[in-house]
């Protein structure tokens, strides 16, 4: 399978592209360590792309399926993806608090709304793309 980034047309970017160069720039030893944890478990679901493993989760009501990966001990970031064909396709990232209160779960949701609709958009221009570097 290959692994894409979602491009969103409108914004001119790819969501979790951008999130990794603005929230995880390569400037230190441990950002590197949490780029590289991400990219492993991306190249797990590459390899494995019907086997569970504990990082992944199916997201009740939406389309997106999520790999989490903890940042801190607060934090955890969470990179939303589906598969299309023969793709990977990576749509959008954010971190999520631990203990969240219910006020910010609307806020929450928005990042799985937003995939839904980027999901959407892949089914009908599947070309808007770029390669997972």
């Amino acid at each position: 399978m290959e692994i894409v980034y979602y491009f969103d047309n409108d914004l001119n970017l790819c969501p979790v592209k951008k999130y990794i160069e603005d929230y995880l720039p390569i400037t230190s030893g441990r950002n590197l360590a949490i780029i590289t944890n991400i990219d492993e478990k991306i190249r797990h679901i590459q390899e494995n792309p019907c086997k569970p493993a504990g990082f992944i989760s199916k997201l009740h009501g939406y389309n997106s399926i999520e790999i989490k990966h903890r940042k801190d001990k607060d934090i955890v970031i969470r990179i939303l993806y589906f598969i299309h064909g023969r793709k990977i396709v990576l749509l959008n990232a954010f971190e999520k608090p631990d203990n969240y209160k219910k006020r910010i779960e609307k806020e929450l949701d928005k990042y799985y709304l937003l995939a839904d609709i980027y999901i959407e958009k892949f089914k009908k221009t599947p070309n808007f793309y770029e390669e997972y570097k």
